[in-house]
């Protein structure tokens, strides 16, 4: 194992050494040319504190951007993704920052389409739907019927699904039919049907056009 400085080529953190007394460095390391997460590493490993807390959402994103010439394994570590074992919880550490990028997309995309809405007269309508409804189903209601329409969204807006699926619950649920496992039935076929006359896919998203 290389134990030299996380800066080295081989990125590695430096290997543990005994300290000369609980909560001090180890013997040969000098706290000021330690990183952040390194010198959080050694507290964890020595003098046995409360667990770091593991950083979410904006935090967790700013912090690794503040790291940025830090290892992954530093930064994992830094952010407070450590095992029971001390070694760095890499797995949970990905997830979190994959919903920490859902999360901060999300609120630009929400951000964004409010700028874009700011002196229309359906700005109101648009803000109460943006509490139950994703941007991706309005701006997908939108692309298929302009704007002007968002107060019908309501009554338009069927769910999120492909066609076929939508021709199969709307069969099964207005016609209350059940059927054998044996019977195959060409939902896409039908739905192209359903899609002549009183409903529109947008984006993966189905609507009424009958509002």
């Amino acid at each position: 194992m290389n134990c030299d400085a996380s800066g080295s080529a081989s990125g590695m953190i430096p290997a543990l050494r005994e300290p000369s007394a609980l909560g001090t460095s180890p013997t040969g390391t000098e706290t000021g040319t330690m990183t952040l997460a390194v010198r959080r590493f050694y507290r964890l490993q020595f003098t046995h504190t409360k667990q770091i807390k593991m950083l979410k959402g904006t935090e967790l994103l700013n912090t690794i951007r503040s790291m940025e010439t830090a290892t992954r394994t530093e930064q994992c570590l830094g952010c407070g993704y450590v095992r029971q074992d001390g070694k760095p919880a890499f797995t949970s550490f990905y997830e979190a920052i994959m919903e920490a990028r859902g999360i901060t997309t999300a609120q630009r995309e929400k951000e964004e389409i409010l700028q874009e809405y700011q002196n229309s007269e359906e700005l109101e309508t648009l803000q109460e739907l943006l509490e139950d409804y994703s941007v991706e189903a309005i701006q997908a209601f939108i692309e298929c019927f302009g704007t002007g329409s968002l107060e019908d969204f309501t009554d338009s807006y069927q769910g999120e699904m492909s066609g076929a699926e939508f021709a199969q619950q709307i069969t099964e649920d207005c016609y209350a039919i059940d059927l054998p496992g044996f019977v195959e039935v060409d939902w896409q076929a039908t739905w192209e049907n359903l899609e002549r006359y009183d409903y529109s896919e947008q984006d993966g998203f189905i609507f009424a056009c009958n509002f």
